[in-house]
C-alpha cells in the first residue's frame, strides 16, 4: 500500500494552512482526509504531482472556506443548544425545589412556584432537549421517536408534578406518559438495532 512521505505531507498541510481555517481540528481532519485521496488515486496509477494537483482541484480552496465555515456554524450552534437546555433545567429544578420547601413550611405562593417548575421542565427542558435531539438524527424514524419520547417524558413530568398538587387529572398523565415512554423506548431500540445491521 502506498503512503505519502513525510515531506509530502508536509506540502499538503502548508496548502490547506494557506487557507486560514479557524476550527483546527478540521484542518487537521481535511489533511488525513486529501492524503488518503492522494493515496488512493497514486494505488491506481497516477503520477503523484497529478494525483495532487486533481484532489486540490476538486476540493477547491472556496470549498474548504465552506467546510470550515460550516463546521463553526454548527459547533456553534450546538454550543447555543446545550446552554439553552442547561438553563431551563436548572430554572425548572430551582422553581420546583423552591415549590417543594414552601409546601413542606405551609407557606403562601407553594403550589405556584411548583406549578411553574413543573411546567418549565415540561415545555422548557424537556421540549429542548426534545429539538436538540431532533435536530441530530439522521432518519426520520429517529426524529419521529425523540418526539414520541418528549409526549412521554412531558406527560410524566406534569403528572408527577400534578400529583403534589392533588389534581385528579395527574394519574391519567402518569399512566399514559408510562405507555408512551414505552412504545418510544421499544420503537428506539428496534430503530437502533435496525440501524446496526446496515
Amino acid at each position: 500500500m502506498f503512503e505519502l512521505a513525510e515531506s509530502d505531507i508536509k506540502r499538503i498541510e502548508a496548502r490547506i494552512s494557506s487557507s486560514q481555517l479557524r476550527n483546527q481540528t478540521l484542518e487537521i481532519d481535511l489533511i488525513d482526509h486529501i492524503c488518503c485521496m492522494i493515496e488512493e488515486r497514486v494505488e491506481r496509477g497516477l503520477m503523484l504531482s497529478k494525483a495532487e494537483e486533481e484532489v486540490m482541484r476538486e476540493m477547491g480552496e472556496v470549498q474548504i472556506k465552506a467546510i470550515d465555515i460550516e463546521t463553526t456554524f454548527l459547533t456553534q450552534n450546538k454550543i447555543t443548544m446545550t446552554k439553552r437546555t442547561k438553563i431551563l433545567g436548572w430554572i425548572a429544578l430551582s422553581l420546583m425545589i423552591l415549590g417543594f420547601s414552601f409546601k413542606m413550611l405551609h407557606l403562601l405562593g407553594a403550589g405556584v412556584l411548583w406549578g411553574l417548575g413543573v411546567l418549565v421542565a415540561a415545555f422548557g427542558f424537556a421540549l429542548s432537549l426534545m429539538y436538540d435531539s431532533f435536530s441530530y438524527q439522521k432518519t426520520s424514524g429517529m426524529k419521529i421517536a425523540s418526539v414520541i419520547g418528549y409526549f412521554g417524558s412531558a406527560a410524566l413530568l406534569l403528572g408527577f408534578g400534578f400529583r403534589l398538587l392533588n389534581w385528579p387529572i395527574a394519574g391519567h398523565l402518569i399512566a399514559s406518559g408510562g405507555f408512551i415512554l414505552l412504545i418510544y423506548f421499544i420503537v428506539n431500540s428496534a430503530l437502533k438495532s435496525q440501524i446496526a445491521k446496515t
